[in-house]
C-alpha cells in the first residue's frame, strides 16, 4: 500500500533526525528533577514528579510535532522530493494521509519511550504505576494525532514558520478553550457570544485530553470518558485531515 510505504518514508526520514537524543534529555531531566526534590515529603515528592512528567511528555510531544513536521514538507520541497513524489503514480490524498502517518508513528514511539523512563523512575521512587497514568500517556497520543493533523493542514498552504505558529496558537487556545464561552458570557451581546461560541466548536478541546491532575490525585474517571475523547479525538483529526488533502489537491507545486 502506497500510503504505508510514505509513512515508513517521512519515519525513516524522522529517525535520521536522532529524535532519540529528545529521550535521553527527557530521562536525564526526570533523573534530576528525582533529586531536587528529595528533601520535600515523600508523598509531595511522588505528586510533583508524576505531574512534571506526564506535562513534560506532552510538552516534548508537541514540540517534536511542531519542529521536525512543520520543515518536513518545506525540505521535501527545496529538494525536489516532493515533486518526484508526486510524478509517480501516487494521489496528493495518499501523500498527506503517508506524511500524517509517518509523523504521529514518530510522536507514538517518542511518547513510548518517554512514558516508559518516567514509569521507571516512578517505580524506583518507591510508587506504583495507576491506571490514570497510563491513560494520561494513551490522552498524550491522541493529542499528538490531533496536533499532528492540524500541522498538516497549515503545512500544505503556509510556509513552516506560519505552520508552526498557527499550529502553536491552535494548541493554546485548545487548552483554553472552554474559557471562551465564559468570557463571551461576562462581555454581554450577540455577536461575542456567535464569535466566541463558533471558535469553541471550531478549536479542538485539547483540555478534554487532560487527566494528569485525576492521575496525581487519583481521581476517578466518569465512565465511558476514555472511549468517548477517543472517539472525538479521531473524529476531529479525520475532520482536519480531509480539509488538508482539499487544500493540497488544489495547491501547485513548484
Amino acid at each position: 500500500m502506497r500510503v504505508v510505504t510514505l509513512a515508513k518514508f517521512t519515519l525513516k526520514s524522522y529517525l535520521q533526525e536522532k529524535i532519540l537524543l529528545v529521550v535521553m534529555l527527557f530521562a536525564a531531566l526526570l533523573m534530576l528533577s528525582s533529586y531536587v526534590l528529595s528533601p520535600l515529603a515523600v508523598g509531595a515528592q511522588q505528586k510533583i514528579v508524576v505531574d512534571i512528567g506526564l506535562a513534560a511528555i506532552s510538552i516534548f510531544a508537541v514540540s517534536l510535532i511542531v519542529l521536525l513536521g512543520a520543515g518536513s514538507f518545506h525540505l521535501e520541497k527545496e529538494r525536489g522530493i516532493l515533486r518526484a513524489l508526486l510524478a509517480k503514480p501516487i494521489s496528493r490524498v495518499e501523500f498527506v494521509l503517508g506524511k500524517y502517518a509517518g509523523t504521529v508513528a514518530m510522536v507514538s514511539i517518542v511518547v513510548v519511550l518517554m512514558a516508559s523512563v518516567h514509569m521507571l523512575v516512578i517505580t524506583l521512587s518507591g510508587s506504583d504505576v495507576t491506571d490514570n497514568m497510563l491513560t494520561a500517556v494513551y490522552l498524550t497520543l491522541l493529542e499528538g494525532a490531533i496536533v499532528t493533523a492540524l500541522l498538516t493542514l497549515f503545512a500544505s498552504f503556509s510556509s513552516p514558520v506560519l505552520g508552526s505558529f498557527f499550529t502553536i496558537s491552535c494548541v493554546v487556545a485548545g487548552h483554553f478553550s472552554s474559557d471562551l464561552l465564559t468570557f463571551a458570557e461576562r462581555m454581554g451581546g450577540t455577536t461575542p457570544k456567535i464569535v466566541a461560541a463558533g471558535a469553541y466548536y471550531l478549536l479542538p478541546n485539547l483540555e478534554l485530553l487532560n487527566v494528569r491532575s485525576e492521575a496525581v490525585h487519583g481521581l476517578a474517571l466518569p465512565e465511558g470518558f476514555v472511549l468517548g475523547v477517543t472517539f472525538y479525538a479521531v473524529a476531529y483529526a479525520a475532520v482536519v485531515l480531509y480539509l488538508a488533502t482539499l487544500v493540497f489537491r488544489a495547491k501547485e507545486v513548484s
